[in-house]
């Protein structure tokens, strides 16, 4: 495992999480506290599950894999809420694209095979 992998590509879970909160905040008007810092460390930890994770997949698949498997729980738990099931599953699959592509073709840290 790579450290320097795990540490970007937690970072950039910690900087998406910061982004959804803002989302959340101004855009639906959900409180900071408790949903705000939920999609913080969310986003943190599919970061970190991105970073240290050996999957033999190319990196665009696997950012998605893990958005997804990440995202069904986040948008189950947000059934009828405000932001609604396809929104937010559909965001959590794009964040976990993005920590990957920034990890894997921005930073160039592959995973080890």
């Amino acid at each position: 495992m790579q450290k320097k992998r795990v540490v970007i590509a937690t970072i950039w879970g910690g900087i998406f999480g910061i982004i959804c909160m803002l989302l959340q905040k101004y855009g639906v008007g959900v409180a900071f506290w408790p949903l705000g810092i939920y999609a913080l460390i969310h986003h943190s930890v599919m970061g970190f599950a991105i970073g240290t994770s050996n999957l033999k997949l190319h990196w665009a698949p696997h950012g998605i894999l893990w958005g997804f498997l990440f995202g069904i729980f986040a948008a189950i738990g947000f059934w009828g809420g405000p932001q609604g099931f396809w929104a937010t599953l559909g965001l959590v699959i794009l964040w976990g694209f993005l920590i990957e592509l920034i990890t894997s073709a921005g930073f160039k840290l592959k995973r080890e095979k």
